[in-house]
């Protein structure tokens, strides 16, 4: 079966207010993207632009080495389209190579290094215009038929740079007789696109593709030719996904770091509030637990005493410091220690009244009126019952700790006892105000018959003694009613500024002859510079009287009547009325203030109840200390407010 416990919730409840602004989240983020974005960007094709860069400038050195081959062959115009071919075939066969090209400005070939693509047309009029090519070196990816190719290629101008022998030949061939022009050393055939075979007979047109490359070169008015070298594309490519996977793993490891970071300090914000929240709340914790007008005593998992609030400590008469993270056997009362077992037990204490004796090893300790009630706190997660082989199977709650709340009721059983002696009081107020006068009237017949017949008999006789004594006993039954009736009719009090020292002065003066007579001395001490007190001098006066009266009654063999005036926390002026007589005991203290309680066997029991009432009416306190034996004496305290009450106050103005 479940224990009826208190349960300690452990959930991650959500802390009240959001730790970071959602917008601020957001725009973190969105920062953060940008920023990997960019970064990203800037460094997606490094590593092809650094192979890029590398093949052009690989292709950059075969176009120069190729115009250097040029520019030889044009010194010897006999076989120059043969060795410019030869050139361009040895330079393919190169690793990483995939061919070598010239075409004119019309996309038409002239050098290839696959002989038979030369004179076709590689390129449109659109392609070129595409293409524009310039003095400077360019590159572009290439598709034909399912081959890519890493293509660099500019004009191809060997002779760019290199006019001063090329013009001294040209004047040396200007200078020559015709004779030369038309024999065997006539090379005009080579500038038209004609040669002569080894029997030095004229070659036909068949011979132009040949020499397509050599006329472009030697036709100054026609566009340059343009060359091309196809490299493998693949290291370029490689490059470029391996950059792109370098750079996506670099865009993604700082990513997260960014989002870690940024993650980190939410977190390192929210650490820092939930820290703060968390000593808010133990400042709060703390200050409730020192504040409770209860005292709460909290014993952890293990048995130990863990915390005693300021309350408990006075409560139980121990010191937090003496007793924390000690077993509370021995150290806290005995009825303390049995509601601990109680709750460790059941689980739960329903509130209970017991008497917890301070200090059980010695007799006669105060005895405290407590109510007490205590839970077992436990944890909202719960566990397995049973070791690793073989589990039973049931979930219990972990304990976490008991908790004992002790409530003092000294002053809810003052309380009760005030409210008791006021119904009581008020029950006999009620029978003094309906019996009073009907009884006094026919006490007063009673009374002159008795006079009157008392008058009949001789002096000295039986009867005439009998007559006198109902006549003393209807006396003592009016005093009686006249008690009464001063009881029960309500306090109308006439307040003015009284000066309480020369009101006490006064009633000792009338005290002063049965004091005397009894052998009884009178003592009267008064603090200086008391002020003046707002009350009816003569309800007041009759309440002192009868103080001092009770305390005369208890000295029968003579002593002494102190009373002594003094301030009381600034708002009270305090008359202490002490005597030497015998005292109370203690099992009548508690209702010498009862209407009708008296241990005298000729008093009424209504003296102290009179005073009281006159006490309150003026918005103040009694209350009485007795010892017995010898030397004995009692001690009542009248406390008197030095402002008149809130609503006597409300009422004059």
């Amino acid at each position: 079966m479940e224990l009826n416990t208190m349960k300690l919730y452990r959930e991650q409840h959500r802390l009240p207010g959001p730790f970071a602004s959602p917008w601020l989240v957001i725009g973190g983020a969105l920062i953060l993207g940008v920023v990997i974005l960019v970064m990203t960007l800037r460094n997606l094709d490094r590593d092809g632009q650094q192979m890029a860069t590398m093949l052009q400038e690989k292709g950059a050195s075969l176009i120069k080495a190729l115009e250097a081959g040029a520019r030889t062959g044009m010194r010897n115009r006999l076989g120059a389209e043969a060795r410019m071919q030869m050139l361009v075939e040895e330079m393919a066969a190169q690793p990483d190579i995939l061919f070598i090209m010239v075409t004119d400005h019309a996309g038409r070939v002239l050098a290839h290094s696959e002989p038979d693509i030369q004179g076709e047309v590689v390129f449109s009029a659109e392609d070129m215009s595409e293409l524009e090519p310039q003095g400077e070196v360019n590159w572009r990816i290439m598709t034909k038929e399912d081959i890519r190719a890493f293509v660099v290629y500019r004009q191809f101008t060997p002779l760019q740079g290199r006019a001063g022998w090329w013009n001294r030949w040209h004047k040396q061939e200007d200078g020559a007789g015709d004779g030369e022009r038309h024999g065997s050393g006539n090379r005009s055939g080579w500038w038209n696109g004609e040669t002569r075979d080894g029997m030095g007979h004229m070659a036909g047109r068949g011979h132009m593709r040949e020499m397509g490359l050599m006329n472009s070169l030697n036709t100054p008015d026609a566009p340059p030719p343009v060359i091309y070298i196809g490299m493998d594309v693949s290291p370029f490519e490689q490059a470029r996904a391996n950059d792109t996977r370098h750079t996506l793993v670099m865009a993604g490891i700082l990513l997260l770091l960014g989002l870690a970071g940024f993650i980190s300090l939410i977190w390192a914000q929210n650490v820092r509030r939930s820290r703060r929240m968390l000593q808010d709340s133990q400042a709060f914790a703390s200050e409730i637990i020192a504040s409770l007008p209860e005292g709460l005593v909290l014993i952890d998992a293990e048995g130990k005493i863990a915390l005693i609030n300021d309350r408990a400590e006075e409560q139980l008469g121990v010191s937090f410091a003496d007793v924390r993270g000690r077993a509370p056997a021995g150290l806290l009362p005995q009825a303390v220690s049995d509601a601990l077992a109680m709750v460790a037990r059941d689980g739960r204490l329903e509130e209970t009244e017991i008497e917890c004796h301070l200090d059980d090893r010695q007799e006669g300790e105060e005895c405290i009126p407590m109510s007490i009630s205590g839970a077992r706190v436990v944890a909202d997660d719960a566990a397995l019952v049973g070791d690793g082989n073989s589990r039973s199977g049931e979930q219990v709650k972990a304990h976490v700790a008991d908790i004992l709340i002790l409530r003092d009721l000294r002053e809810v059983r003052r309380l009760q006892h005030e409210v008791r002696r006021r119904e009581k009081l008020a029950a006999v107020g009620s029978l003094a105000a309906g019996v009073a006068h009907e009884i006094r009237n026919p006490l007063s017949s009673i009374k002159g018959y008795a006079t009157y017949f008392g008058t009949r008999f001789p002096e000295g006789s039986e009867d005439r003694e009998a007559a006198q004594i109902m006549v003393q006993e209807v006396d003592r039954l009016n005093r009686v009613i006249t008690d009464l009736i001063g009881f029960s009719r309500p306090s109308d009090l006439t307040r003015r500024p009284t000066d309480v020292k020369a009101l006490a002065d006064h009633c000792l003066r009338l005290l002063g002859a049965d004091a005397a007579a009894q052998g009884i001395a009178l003592s009267l001490e008064a603090q200086d510079d008391l002020p003046p007190v707002p009350l009816d001098p003569d309800r007041f006066s009759q309440a002192l009287l009868n103080i001092c009266l009770n305390g005369m009654e208890a000295m029968a063999e003579g002593g002494m009547l102190r009373l002594r005036i003094d301030r009381e926390n600034g708002d009270f002026v305090r008359l202490r009325v002490s005597d030497t007589g015998h005292g109370i005991p203690a099992e009548h203290l508690g209702r010498i203030f009862d209407p009708y309680y008296t241990t005298k066997s000729q008093g009424t029991g209504l003296g102290l109840s009179i005073v009281h009432k006159i006490i309150e009416s003026h918005g103040g306190a009694v209350s009485a200390a007795s010892r017995e034996g010898e030397p004995g004496g009692t001690t009542f305290t009248i406390l008197l407010p030095v402002l008149a009450p809130q609503e006597e106050r409300e009422e004059r103005e």
